[in-house]
């Protein structure tokens, strides 16, 4: 009865990890060197495309969530920006990343024919944000010229890219859930990938560590 009852725990772990390994592969996400590419090919002069995607891939913004972004969302004395989640995800006031204020500062100080309440205010359509299938045609643009790959020319991969880069980067898993705006761990775990880069540099924290034998 052992060895039947230890046969099926072990069937039942190795399909759970099987389930578990396609649910990563089946996440879709920019490589850092891609996402480098990604920011490249925008031209400087575009400087609401740039602070756009710069949003977008720091605080894994879906794209209405950056569409709806206001000015009043920004604190530039404290160095913050708060952002509304949708989709019953858990918003928060986050800081600015330094290179994100210097865009935000650029775009601010720029002239513009009209400024609404909204971050990026609609050029067409008076007193309303930018729709966000402007959004996901602008990303596709630069997303041909940046030559990445087919399946990854929605802008929803920046979210997921930047969750996966955190992972990479070793960050706790709460900091993750928490920056990612996840109500579940559930969520967050999807992202928590063991990659070579990462194990090589679990050896070479064990080794560094002198508690292993």
């Amino acid at each position: 009865k052992n060895v039947k009852i230890g046969s099926l725990m072990r069937g039942k772990t190795s399909k759970t990890a099987q389930k578990t390994s396609k649910r990563k592969n089946k996440v879709k996400h920019l490589s850092l060197d891609e996402v480098r590419r990604f920011f490249r090919a925008i031209p400087m002069a575009k400087l609401r495309d740039r602070l756009l995607f710069d949003l977008i891939y720091h605080y894994a913004l879906r794209r209405t969530e950056a569409c709806l972004l206001q000015l009043g969302d920004f604190d530039l004395r404290k160095n913050t920006i708060e952002v509304h989640r949708l989709k019953g995800s858990d918003g928060h006031s986050y800081p600015l990343f330094p290179s994100t204020k210097t865009l935000l500062k650029d775009y601010l100080g720029h002239p513009h024919p009209t400024w609404t309440r909204h971050l990026f205010p609609s050029r067409q359509r008076a007193g309303q944000p930018i729709s966000a299938s402007l959004v996901a045609h602008s990303f596709r643009q630069y997303a041909k010229a940046a030559r990445l790959p087919p399946d990854r020319q929605n802008v929803h991969v920046l979210r997921h890219s930047l969750a996966m880069h955190m992972g990479e980067g070793e960050l706790d898993g709460a900091d993750m859930q928490d920056w990612m705006g996840h109500i579940s761990w559930a969520s967050t775990r999807i992202y928590m990938h063991v990659s070579a880069r990462r194990r090589l540099k679990t050896l070479h924290k064990m080794i560094a560590s002198g508690e292993i034998a």
